[in-house]
């Protein structure tokens, strides 16, 4: 005799409803501050922390009709976010030729590339681009799903593009996974390594905080090696290997080494030879190698110059030997294009095992494919319009002055900064910030301790509510203990950064005279 299906659900009551248990518990939460995954409770991030949290409250405040028809309590009327690298959303323009493809690519062929006066709004090589694309999509919008790893035809691009970038090593398309912008890439990767609650990587301190974070909510272990401020905040091999000898001290299974060049928050461009130091130290200890390299075109110094990990280590031999397992990041949102809001970035894998990449291929299915926009733009990065063409000069001309402008202001606020009594700050040779240290008079460190916070956020908070200018606390970049700072961009207009800098060396002689 059959048995009867298993009952899932209590039998329904005489009235036909099923009946609500006596011990339902009406209106009680079952997420809550203490159910809560306690990783993700604990992880800071800390370019959208505390401080620019207290900008964004005093902004809507600025914005209010309330406060318009008040006396007003501030000394400014805006804030000047130099918190984090957005650069248009701090007046910087988007270059034309992307955003006239991008245009063409995402409008129906109808209103776009088969219009009949496109070629009166548009350049041709623009429309000739966008027909390319769309052709290798076949023939469906960028409103459609695409491969999982990225669409064909855009990681050929990059693949061209890292060739030529590298001296001519070859680069397998099939290496090559697109996501949206590089942190996507960055967390993929370090979920892959979290095999253990013994897994530890290796992260530079300071250090830009998706790592910290990452490891954090991935219950990874930082191994944090210290990045040499009186140096540039160049990097030895000594401190590497203490860091890694005393991470094995402790019983952390160190399996991965995070390189930022140009270095975020610090600012450096490592050395030729840096960099390789960096490939042979991973190769020796067996390391998985995770290059952010997001600022590579953004260099300043005329006696600096990129030099990729993968180039490295196609030079010492380690690529074809097969002796590194090497993830390079790079995305939209930096460089010239800083195009953050697309979401366009990649990573190349080199040396890794077959196997692992197929579960990587399965964690990147997972959020089926990155955006189309994103993917686009990357393509058009690494792929601008061919030398000759109708866009050629203009969009040569435009990153030219885009990159002009970043180089001053570089030297403007490392100078300006540096030059303020009880601070410090470094060149920055690259990326898009200055990250100065600072002195902190006594009785600013104790109202800190009295608030519960550190004390360069005290200050942070302080600059802000006197000034306008929202920078980053560098305790939130991790630091050497006694040291006190700030990282701030220099991606707001020239004239607006001059003022910042003067409005900066201000406020700390009041700040002093205060809390001295």
């Amino acid at each position: 005799m059959a048995k009867s299906p298993r009952k899932l659900l209590s039998s329904k009551s005489s009235s036909g409803e099923f009946p609500v248990s006596s011990n339902a518990h009406h209106g009680k939460k079952r997420l809550t501050e203490n159910t809560i995954n306690p990783l993700l409770k604990h992880m800071e991030y800390a370019v959208r922390g505390k401080v620019v949290l207290a900008a964004d409250q005093i902004s809507r405040e600025l914005k209010s009709p309330e406060y318009m028809q008040k006396s007003k309590k501030y000394n400014f009327d805006k804030i000047l976010y130099t918190n984090i690298g957005n650069p248009q959303s701090v007046g910087q323009a988007p270059l034309q030729w992307p955003r006239q493809v991008m245009a063409l690519v995402n409008l129906p062929d109808s209103h776009g590339i088969n219009h009949p006066v496109a070629k009166q709004l548009f350049p041709q090589d623009a429309i000739d681009r966008a027909r390319e694309i769309k052709t290798e999509l076949g023939g469906h919008s960028i409103g459609a799903y695409s491969l999982s790893k990225g669409t064909l035809c855009f990681r050929k691009d990059i693949a061209d593009f890292i060739k030529a970038r590298d001296g001519g090593f070859e680069t397998d398309p099939e290496d090559i996974f697109m996501t949206n912008g590089a942190s996507t890439a960055i967390r993929m990767i370090m979920t892959a390594l979290a095999h253990d609650p013994k897994c530890g990587t290796m992260i530079p301190i300071p250090q830009y905080p998706i790592y910290s974070a990452t490891c954090e909510l991935l219950g990874l272990h930082q191994v944090g090696y210290y990045l040499d401020e009186s140096e540039g905040w160049d990097l030895t091999m000594g401190e590497l290997e203490r860091s890694l000898e005393e991470a094995k001290a402790h019983d952390i299974n160190v399996n991965s080494f995070v390189l930022i060049n140009p270095g975020n928050p610090t600012g450096q461009v490592l050395s030729e030879e840096s960099v390789k130091d960096v490939c042979r130290f991973c190769s020796k200890h067996n390391l998985v190698l995770l290059a952010d390299e997001v600022y590579q075109e953004n260099v300043y110094d005329k006696n600096a110059s990129f030099y990729s990990c993968k180039r490295a280590a196609s030079e010492l031999g380690m690529i074809s030997d097969d002796t590194i397992e090497l993830v390079s990041f790079h995305s939209t949102s930096k460089g010239l294009f800083g195009e953050c809001g697309r979401r366009g970035g990649y990573m190349e894998l080199a040396g890794f095992d077959s196997q692992v990449k197929d579960y990587l291929y399965k964690l990147a299915s997972s959020g089926l494919c990155s955006s189309l926009d994103g993917q686009v733009m990357t393509s058009l990065m690494v792929r601008g319009p061919s030398p000759g063409s109708t866009s050629y000069e203009s969009h040569q001309m435009e990153m030219k002055e885009i990159y002009e402008s970043l180089k001053r202001r570089s030297k403007t606020v490392s100078q300006g900064l540096n030059s303020i009594p009880g601070f410090s700050c470094q060149p920055s040779q690259g990326s898009m910030y200055c990250f100065p240290s600072i002195q902190l008079p006594s009785g600013a460190r104790t109202a800190a301790k009295n608030e519960g916070i550190a004390p360069d956020t005290f200050y942070a908070i302080d600059l802000l509510q006197e000034t306008g200018i929202c920078v980053v606390p560098a305790s939130g970049f991790q630091q050497k203990e006694g040291r006190f700072g700030f990282r701030t961009t220099f991606l707001p207009p020239e004239n607006e950064m001059e003022d910042a800098v003067r409005a900066i060396a201000k406020h700390y002689l009041e700040f002093c005279s205060k809390y001295s």
